[in-house]
């Protein structure tokens, strides 16, 4: 997976800003897209039965735990879109699947953890998500705190109990990606050709027009939309979706769609009060060169107009909100481009630089002896560190995959909380 960089813009801390990434993935040959009516999503149905939130009396909780702690100053903001301020010390990253969410949520957790605050961790303890696909219960996936926390970073489904978990003030962003290539990367990451039929790979466009259940662990039919909340069965439906853009615009101070990555980060950055340092990253989840042709590559529907046609159609409810937030960074893009784009060279070379020290090489999870490194995700590679790189916390925070990051994010806060395991 390679990012394309474009043009950049600069928005002021008081403002909204809405960026866009790119990742241009070419697998090519297709199918023909058969029952492209009929509504499909793949998830766990007997969780979503139980998705529902159940009322109880409000007990009054005391908020941030550890404001004192922060050494950073608390910035107070606003957005166009949303005149709501927001708390930089108080973070809301809606994790949404292939959408850069991982690359971004291990920027948060090491900004975050530098900065002393107390994550939402789930109750459960053999899971990193709150209770996906199910929408976020505070009273059924919440592991309880004496305070409210200040961030929240894992996969989870957008519920009003969410909201009202978290601080008034905290500021929300999520990302969004091109509708074409996130199902495209989901169907490859997560293997799905082998989800429809037992003995022989499907093709992604006869998964997504099949109609079936075929798999029980994902969201097809608009899956950045239904991170989003929204119903699936009414994802077509014009004033539906209108009703999610409106309360996503509402709701969020800051949407990365999927076009302007490092630039994305530089304005992620200035809203927060965070430094180029804060904001540094070692891509999760990418795809290196392959030593062999993969051998699924024709499973993947050619890009091609016909067949961006089709997919886009079936994903309605993502590309209206793609379209919509891209839109909106196009009316902001013209202002402050060059401050921009100095700022990314920047971040570039501060990269390179990190990169050089820490990283001797990219390899398959196969490959790597240091399991903390390994990818999940066909296809995926990790990093093998540099002698230097494995005795340098900073380089390790870097090249760590999700699950082992997760890990260290639980000592951290068991540490930060002083609870005893």
């Amino acid at each position: 997976m390679k990012c394309m960089k474009c043009c950049g813009v600069f928005i002021p801390l008081m403002m909204a800003v809405v960026c866009i990434v790119i990742y241009s993935e070419r697998e090519s040959i297709g199918s023909h897209f058969q029952g492209s009516n009929r509504i499909f999503y793949i998830l766990n149905l007997e969780e979503l039965k139980k998705a529902k939130d159940v009322a109880t009396p409000q007990v009054p909780i005391r908020n941030s735990l550890t404001t004192g702690l922060s050494f950073s100053k608390m910035l107070k903001g606003k957005s166009v879109f949303n005149p709501r301020p927001y708390n930089s010390s108080h973070i809301v990253y809606l994790k949404v699947h292939k959408a850069a969410s991982s690359t971004v949520q291990n920027i948060v957790m090491r900004a975050s953890m530098k900065r002393n605050l107390t994550f939402a961790l789930p109750a459960r303890n053999n899971t990193h998500q709150f209770g996906w696909p199910a929408k976020f219960s505070r009273f059924k996936h919440l592991k309880k705190l004496p305070s409210k926390p200040d961030v929240l970073c894992l996969h989870t489904v957008l519920s009003d109990s969410l909201i009202k978990t978290m601080p008034q003030d905290s500021f929300y962003f999520t990302s969004l990606r091109d509708p074409f290539t996130q199902i495209r990367s989901m169907f490859e990451y997560y293997n799905l050709s082998k989800c429809l039929y037992p003995k022989h790979s499907a093709t992604l466009l006869e998964v997504i027009g099949s109609g079936r259940n075929a798999c029980e662990i994902l969201i097809i039919k608009s899956p950045q939309a239904f991170d989003l909340g929204i119903n699936l069965q009414n994802a077509d439906n014009d004033n539906v979706i209108a009703d999610l853009i409106h309360h996503v615009e509402k709701q969020f101070h800051f949407v990365i769609i999927v076009e302007y990555f490092n630039e994305c980060l530089i304005l992620l950055r200035d809203m927060l009060g965070w430094t180029t340092q804060d904001i540094l990253y070692f891509k999760s989840n990418f795809k290196g060169k392959r030593k062999q042709p993969a051998t699924n590559l024709t499973l993947l529907p050619e890009d091609n107009e016909k067949n961006r046609a089709m997919i886009y159609k079936f994903l309605k409810a993502d590309l209206a909100l793609y379209k919509h937030f891209k839109s909106k960074l196009e009316q902001t893009i013209a202002s402050k481009k060059d401050y921009i784009n100095a700022e990314v060279v920047k971040l570039k070379h501060l990269q390179k630089i990190w990169m050089a020290d820490c990283v001797k090489d990219f390899l398959p999870a196969n490959e790597l002896p240091d399991k903390r490194f390994q990818p999940y995700g066909a296809g995926s590679y990790g990093y093998l560190l540099t002698e230097k790189g494995f005795d340098n916390s900073t380089c390790v925070s870097l090249s760590i995959t999700e699950l082992p990051h997760f890990q260290e994010l639980n000592k951290y806060q068991n540490k930060l909380l002083n609870i005893s395991t």
